[in-house]
């Protein structure tokens, strides 16, 4: 198969990349008679691909394609992407990076909150001397005041059941030790788990109480607290 190509350089007939023969002409209406020319010194037709890198008149591009055909040669139309292809293609790219970016926003997002809550976390480890001025800061009306009675063990466990409910967080474990309670839950926020300490700081039978971690998973903080307990 050959290429039968014409530009501003002139006519060229070409197959398999190397250019076989080629014609120049001085104005479009030459352009017929030379192609002509090439392809008539041809004893055998080819099939032949036409490229028309110009502007011409219709009339001059049907000229040429009489030519073709009457030199016996076979005229195959060029392969070209369709309109149609380049829009779904184009579509199906802006598909992919609309999908890409929102993924980046979304671990850019999840990083930022992540980096904040550990800045969180470092921030109270390092300044647990003023946390109690942080948790003062919590409103508590006066009669939300909870005090220990006794120091059994189920008294113990109905006061923490009363501040678990008053600060909204769930024990998921409860460890007593001599002179020590060790709890284990989740928040919702890390304001909950201060509203807590705050209660059981209300107590005068504990002498201390200290967060061993504090970390977040998703929507949801998780603790560990040690009560020392006189």
């Amino acid at each position: 198969m050959k290429i039968l190509e014409i530009s501003d350089r002139g006519i060229k007939l070409s197959e398999d990349g190397e250019i076989i023969n080629q014609g120049l002409f001085q104005n479009e209406e030459d352009i017929p008679r030379e192609i002509n020319e090439l392809l008539s010194i041809y004893e055998v037709a080819d099939e032949v691909i036409l490229k028309i890198k110009i502007v011409l008149d219709n009339e001059i591009i049907l000229q040429i394609k009489e030519i073709i055909n009457k030199n016996g040669w076979l005229l195959k139309e060029p392969k070209v992407t369709g309109k149609k292809i380049k829009i779904v293609l184009l579509t199906i790219l802006t598909i992919e990076f609309i999908f890409g970016l929102a993924i980046y926003l979304r671990n850019y997002k999840l990083d930022i909150e992540n980096l904040n809550l550990k800045k969180e976390i470092i921030s109270h480890k390092k300044s647990l001397k003023e946390l109690d001025i942080k948790i003062s800061q919590i409103s508590l009306d006066e009669d939300e005041e909870l005090k220990f009675k006794k120091t059994k063990i189920g008294d113990s466990l109905v006061f923490l059941s009363k501040a678990c409910k008053k600060s909204d967080v769930n024990l998921e474990k409860i460890e007593f030790l001599e002179n020590k309670i060790i709890l284990n839950g989740t928040g919702k926020n890390i304001n909950n788990i201060f509203k807590l300490k705050k209660y059981l700081l209300m107590d005068k039978k504990i002498i201390e109480s200290k967060f061993d971690f504090i970390k977040k998973e998703g929507e949801i903080v998780y603790f560990l607290m040690e009560l020392e307990i006189s």
